[in-house]
């Protein structure tokens, strides 16, 4: 190899960040983020950063009202484009809430950073985050993962299912479960509570028919798939559900029942992924109301 080609090399690796640098870089955010000094963490000079898809200074938003993290955590590391993704417990003025966030690492700087902010949170649904997180940390045997442009087909597969109102080609596990907000609302998993009475909640992932009830959701757009963890199984993204206001819907047995979203607003979600062999093992969905047509933050409103 020639000197240029050693030079090159060398600056490289320094200047790669891999899954251990990526976490640290993670962990420094959460502490700067609650000492309230963005001095702690490496920024970047033209950093971008969005709370619940508004663009804020790093001194607003849960920069200003943190006060701690909360008892569980999980690490998504995409190494080909240099991003992680952080989704744990937060505690604002010691209440705690859920904090999806995800970084955009460049020769070892921050240079975005995007953040789901759920403050609305059942604590007794927590205990549902902690006892799966432990899932989301695995590191799959190679003859378990799948290639990274299989990953990214799992949620466009799983958001197409509700055009249709059929999830059939949707590849879920038989142990398959999905959170929202840390409720429990599909399948089951070792320890999970029961769902509370009269809230919506089925037995499996897997319906085939999905109830019509969904078609409150108008379009699931845009859709944002941008950390992908091979080595785990899991991707991160954010996915805004845009619903327009439908008072009312029929149902198969031809009953006419209220919608439970019949004003217009925007939901981005950050949906994390968790799949094994292909097939997908837990979800965990992270999102609140906002106004319709907003967008992500990221690459525009709704409609552009």
């Amino acid at each position: 190899m020639t000197i240029l080609g050693i030079l090159i090399t060398s600056y490289t690796s320094a200047s790669q960040c891999d899954r251990a640098c990526l976490e640290d870089i993670a962990d420094q955010y959460l502490k700067a983020m609650v000492a309230h000094d963005a001095a702690k963490a490496p920024f970047a000079e033209n950093i971008i950063f969005t709370e619940n898809t508004i663009k804020l200074p790093l001194t607003e938003g849960l920069w200003f009202t943190s006060s701690g993290l909360g008892n569980f955590r999980i690490y998504i590391c995409a190494l080909q484009t240099g991003q992680v993704a952080w989704v744990g417990a937060v505690k604002e003025h010691d209440k705690p809430l859920i904090l999806s966030l995800r970084l955009k690492v460049v020769n070892r700087q921050i240079t975005e950073a995007e953040s789901i902010v759920i403050r609305d949170v059942d604590e007794e649904n927590l205990a549902n985050f902690e006892i799966t997180a432990h899932a989301f940390s695995e590191t799959l045997d190679p003859s378990e993962r799948v290639s990274r442009e299989e990953m990214l087909r799992i949620p466009e597969l799983y958001f197409d299912a509700l055009k249709i109102l059929n999830d059939r080609d949707v590849p879920f596990d038989d142990d398959c479960y999905r959170l929202e907000n840390g409720m429990l609302t599909a399948g089951t998993f070792p320890g999970a509570p029961k769902p509370p009475p009269g809230m919506p909640a089925s037995p499996k992932c897997r319906n085939g028919e999905i109830s019509p009830m969904l078609k409150t959701i108008y379009t699931v757009h845009p859709r944002r798939t941008p950390v992908v963890d091979e080595e785990r199984g899991i991707t991160w993204g954010i996915y805004c559900f845009n619903h327009r206001g439908l008072a009312s819907v029929e149902m198969p047995d031809g009953s006419i029942q209220p919608t439970y979203f019949n004003t217009p607003n925007t939901m981005p979600v950050s949906e994390i992924f968790r799949s094994k062999n292909g097939k997908i093992r837990g979800i965990w969905g992270l999102g609140s109301a906002m106004p319709y047509g907003i967008g992500d933050g990221w690459i525009g409103p709704v409609y552009q």
